[in-house]
């Protein structure tokens, strides 16, 4: 009896798996995510519609699964770097690399998110734009323990987080762009990390004090 539902539950996975697998090929091929069907998503993936719904209710709780699959594991790489890092840096060059090989291995899905995040279904870009958030929470509050944004406070440690998580973020469809040329990938890594580099500059050097305005 635990042999049968053991299999059945590999199978059930296995078919998980395939449904995500067959809409993230279709958005790779050039297809917008709420352009697909039910039934191209089904047929691709070799199943009958019915079999669906045994896994997501609707569309876009597929696109939910294909979001909550990849990004909340970037969260926590990320955040284990910085848990290892004390030096600003190697953590800005060390951050990059991880962010670019993250992006490389996931392929599909980041052209996925690319193209979700300013279209298609309310349900995803919400979902996106708070995963973006959640991003920029997290460093947030590595900056203030770690304590290189000690002078600075709350709001603004959120500030400073929030545009060095979107200048690595923002990246993700040049860099998939230029996958295929190792040249350009290097050139945009560095871009990328001194573009890191800057945002912290002007960190270390902010006063909160209201900047005179020349009358």
């Amino acid at each position: 009896m635990g042999a049968k539902k053991g299999i059945r539950a590999e199978q059930k996975q296995r078919t998980r798996a395939a449904l995500i697998a067959s809409a993230l090929k279709m958005v790779a091929d050039g297809r917008s995510f709420s352009s697909l069907s039910l039934r191209e998503v089904t047929r691709a993936a070799g199943v009958v519609p019915t079999a669906f719904y045994r896994h997501f209710p609707t569309m876009d709780a597929l696109g939910m699964a294909i979001v909550e699959e990849a990004l909340p594991e970037l969260r926590t790489r990320m955040r284990e770097l910085r848990q290892d890092t004390s030096n600003m840096e190697e953590l800005l060059a060390a951050s990059v690399n991880v962010f670019f090989e993250f992006v490389l291995h996931h392929a599909q899905e980041f052209l996925f998110f690319g193209r979700e995040i300013t279209g298609g279904s309310s349900i995803l870009r919400n979902t996106l734009r708070l995963h973006t958030v959640r991003f920029s929470y997290d460093l947030a509050d590595d900056l203030a323990r770690i304590g290189f944004a000690a002078h600075l406070n709350d709001q603004e440690r959120f500030m400073v987080a929030d545009l060095l998580v979107r200048a690595v973020l923002t990246t993700s469809q040049d860099l998939l762009a230029l996958r295929k040329n190792p040249e350009a990938l290097e050139i945009l890594r560095f871009r990328t990390a001194q573009q890191m580099r800057l945002v912290v500059l002007g960190m270390l050097n902010w006063s909160s004090k209201k900047l005179a305005v020349a009358s």
